[in-house]
């Protein structure tokens, strides 16, 4: 009888269920009752006499990172939307970002007023290509935003050369890299601000969050000030009834404060992550030995410099020719119904992505803008033939038993034996 895929109504590799996340831990509840009892919910509430969870959670963050100081904030977009202002993006400027990424690493650069400019990958990482950002910088440019991305850092050496050499800021997104290291020191920690997103999806989660951090005093005051509607932490005397935040006419800010119940999660979350990431790391050495072995399959190659790597999604490429010559979200959608988890191909690349078109800010499509805006102006070329190739696992699978792992490479094996049967497009 002939192998039926279970996209065809065969049997499925794996029925078992997979590892839940986000994950929790035995002092999990108790920590969020405790704070729920505390008196404070919130660093604008009331002084209780006890250390703040959020002023915790920064000392806890920037001992993990290595960077010396952490300003916690409602999400990752805001986490980059201060990390552009506290490093001297001006409305009008250009700030250089990868054309493969999550749609609010460049539309963040369009609400804080300046340009995105949209460059291309490196393959073999597919983060930036320092070859494609020195050839886009120009007069106006101010910043680079190194994306790291999936599991992967981007090549904090040149990129630092290049901000160096014209005097840019170097700003990293580390959101998919938390833990991650490039020479020892950790992801984030490395340009003049990294922002985290602790978003359900990421490897710490409060549902909704994001972390900022810096080790340049100038920019660490000016964070804290602009998440806080221009308030900061005061010197005190603190006394019950009152908040201890002090006004300062020195920024216009913003409220982008994290919760206390989202500070002890992330707390929390952070006493598990060491570990976690050991396990993901060990089932990615794992995948990339055993998947790659046919020879249609090729795994991420990490820059010499990023010597620990944190996954936010294992990555495989199809090689030319590979499964039938399917595409990517072809082979995935059957690795989807044969594990019973959704497995699926990378970002639109931003020139493409249904999501990102600044042209439809407010104001923006009656002013001379809209043409610097325009995302179709840029080639990205390598983005859209990696994105077209590329099928990723979310970390959590990586979380999953030694027979979860070889349930996946026996999917890819069942996927590969039967890909003839597979459309020639995706109809998904």
């Amino acid at each position: 009888m002939k192998e039926r895929l279970a996209r065809d109504g065969g049997s499925p590799v794996w029925t078992g269920g997979w590892p839940e996340w986000p994950q929790t831990g035995p002092a999990t509840e108790k920590t969020l009752l405790d704070t729920l009892h505390s008196g404070r919910w919130a660093i604008s509430g009331n002084w209780t006499g006890r250390q703040p969870r959020e002023s915790e959670l920064a000392e806890a963050f920037a001992e993990f990172t290595g960077a010396r100081w952490c300003v916690p904030v409602d999400h990752g977009s805001s986490a980059l939307f201060i990390a552009l202002h506290t490093s001297g993006v001006k409305p009008g400027d250009e700030v250089i970002v990868p054309g493969l990424t999550w749609v609010a690493c460049a539309s963040v650069v369009a609400r804080a007023g300046a340009t995105p400019v949209l460059v291309d990958i490196d393959p073999r990482t597919l983060c930036l290509d320092p070859d494609a950002v020195a050839a886009a910088i120009t007069p106006s440019t101010t910043a680079i935003l190194a994306v790291h991305l999936y599991s992967a850092m981007a090549d904090m050496d040149r990129l630092q050369a290049l901000a160096d050499r014209h005097g840019l800021a170097l700003i990293e997104d580390a959101a998919q890299a938390y833990g991650a290291t490039w020479r020892g020191r950790g992801a984030g920690s490395l340009g003049i601000a990294g922002a985290f997103s602790a978003q359900q999806g990421k490897a710490l989660t409060a549902g909704e969050g994001g972390l900022f951090v810096t080790s340049d005093p100038q920019v660490r005051e000016r964070a804290e000030m602009m998440r806080g509607d221009g308030r900061r932490y005061g010197p005190g005397p603190h006394m019950p009834g009152r908040p201890d935040l002090e006004e300062v006419d020195q920024v216009q800010g913003w409220n982008m404060h994290l919760s206390e119940f989202q500070s002890a999660l992330l707390l929390d979350g952070l006493s598990r992550l060491g570990e976690q990431n050991r396990r993901r790391a060990a089932a990615a050495q794992t995948l990339d030995k055993l998947l790659a072995e046919e020879g249609d399959l090729e795994p991420i190659e990490p820059y010499p410099g990023n010597d620990t790597r944190a996954y936010y999604h294992y990555a495989i490429r199809l090689r030319e020719g590979a499964f039938a010559g399917r595409s990517a979200a072809v082979v995935s959608e059957a690795l989807s119904q044969e594990l019973g988890y959704w497995i699926h191909p990378p970002y639109r690349p931003l020139d493409s992505h249904p999501l990102y078109d600044p042209r439809r800010l407010p104001g923006v499509a009656e002013s001379n803008r809209a043409t610097a805006l325009d995302p179709t102006r840029f080639e990205l070329p390598v983005a859209h033939r990696e994105s077209a190739r590329t099928i990723l696992l979310h970390h959590p699978m990586l979380l999953g038993s030694q027979r979860q792992l070889e349930a996946v490479v026996e999917a890819f094996a069942k996927v590969r034996r039967c890909a003839d049967d597979l459309p020639q497009e995706d109809d998904g």
